[in-house]
């Protein structure tokens, strides 16, 4: 594999997105309950919204890293593909003119 830090950096991505999903959540709970009042509900709200949005975001950046190494993973295999097609329709060639 020629790209292998791009796995390692898309795994980080994707424990980043866990990590900084369940922080923004319980900081926008606490911030909601120290605030007290209405900005409890307020709290919670913003606590789901920003903790599911950034998990939402970091996690699809990982999944976008692994999508571009499956592309690049493809591609190769088809050029080998298209490679080993070539050469053997060189052979058949050679073969039928000799």
């Amino acid at each position: 594999m020629k790209y292998s830090n791009f796995r390692k950096i898309a795994r980080v991505f994707e424990i980043l997105a866990w990590v900084v999903g369940i922080a923004m959540f319980i900081l926008g709970l606490a911030s909601g309950f120290i605030g007290g009042g209405a900005n409890i509900i307020l709290g919670i709200l913003m606590g789901t919204v920003g903790g599911f949005l950034s998990f939402v975001f970091l996690y699809a950046f990982a999944q976008f890293i692994y999508v571009l190494i499956d592309i690049e993973r493809n591609t190769r295999r088809t050029l080998r593909a298209l490679l080993e097609e070539v050469e053997t329709e060189q052979e058949v060639e050679t073969k039928e003119g000799a």
